[in-house]
Formats: structure tokens, C-alpha cells, sequence
């Protein structure tokens, strides 16, 4: 199993959205909640990280709610050891704040649907697993993805807003990649 690089992260919890707005039938434009998910969980896998074999150890918390009128707010955290089982080396990858974002815009002529996401907090934080962060972006950054409309693959990203350090957005995510693979080689 290939663990997810914060961009697919992304991009994957989008896709979901786009599944669970598809089957949601249309509501008022106000703010309110219509539905609230609430996770806690924990797992533990194995898989490849950046080309390099890992085993990962995941406690996440979720606090998800969809608005009235399409958008959503998202509360959470979670907190990933991952562990190289061939020399111990281990990171711990975590994400703490709030997520929200509108309705998505769906344009049936091209054939998109465009998400808006704004992070607020802590997106990404890589540290060594005993302590010094490697890397760390924070503050507020909104993004605006859009999929396939009918097979949900991804087309393009666009940064909109962006306040605070967001190294590993600034390199287009490439150093995600370039910290795990020297911390767990």
C-alpha cells in the first residue's frame, strides 16, 4: 500500500466530499449544520513512503460537519509514526486545525467540479521522532482543486490565500519527499 504525500492527501479527502455532495440532496444557502461526523481512531499499516519501505502507526480525531447549502467545516488532528522496519529510523508526521470551505462549483459544460479548501492551523508538521522539526508549515492557506466530473481524477490545484510558512506547499510538496526520504534513510 503506497501511504499518502499531503497532496494526495488532499485530494483524496476532496474526492470523498465529491462522493457524499453527489448522493446529498440540495439545501437552504444558510450556514447551519445538516449533518456531523464525529471519528476517533487509530491504525497501523505498512506500505511504501516516498520509495521507502514504512510502517506507520496513525491516532487521528475528527470532527466533520456539512453545512446547509454544500460546504463544510472540519475539525481534527492527527499524529502518523512512521518507522523504516529495515534501520528503525522514524519520523512522526502530524495536522492540527480546522478545515472549511463552500459549496463546490460544478460545471457541467466542462464537465469539472471545483472544490475550495482553506486550512487553518497547523497543515503539516514533520519532526524527528525524537523531537526537532524538519518541517512545518502553519498559519491559513486555501486551496482550489478541481476533478474530473465524471471520474473524479484530479485536474489542477491553485494556492488562492496564503499567510504564515508553508514551505512544503511553497515547493509544490516536493520537499515532503525530500525530509521523509533523508529522515528515514
Amino acid at each position: 500500500m503506497q501511504l499518502l504525500t499531503t497532496r494526495r492527501h488532499r485530494s483524496a479527502i476532496i474526492g470523498a466530499l465529491v462522493t457524499l455532495l453527489a448522493v446529498l440532496p440540495a439545501a437552504a444557502s444558510a450556514a447551519k449544520p445538516v449533518d456531523h461526523f464525529h471519528d476517533r481512531f487509530t491504525d497501523s499499516f505498512s506500505g511504501e513512503l516516498c520509495g521507502i519501505a514504512a510502517d506507520a502507526e496513525v491516532v487521528a480525531n475528527n470532527n466533520f460537519f456539512l453545512l446547509a447549502g454544500g460546504g463544510f467545516k472540519n475539525t481534527g488532528s492527527f499524529r502518523t509514526t512512521v518507522t523504516n522496519p529495515s534501520n528503525g529510523n522514524s519520523i512522526v508526521i502530524s495536522s492540527a486545525g480546522q478545515a472549511t470551505g463552500p459549496a463546490p462549483i460544478v460545471d457541467e459544460q466542462a464537465g469539472t467540479i471545483t472544490f475550495q479548501a482553506t486550512f487553518k492551523g497547523l497543515p503539516e508538521k514533520i519532526q524527528a521522532a525524537h523531537g526537532s522539526v524538519l518541517l512545518r508549515d502553519a498559519g491559513v492557506i486555501t486551496f482550489v482543486d478541481t476533478f474530473d466530473l465524471q471520474t473524479g481524477e484530479f485536474i489542477s490545484s491553485e494556492t488562492v490565500v496564503q499567510h504564515g510558512p508553508h514551505p512544503g506547499a511553497d515547493s509544490d510538496f516536493t520537499r515532503f519527499c525530500e525530509v521523509v526520504t533523508g529522515a528515514l534513510s
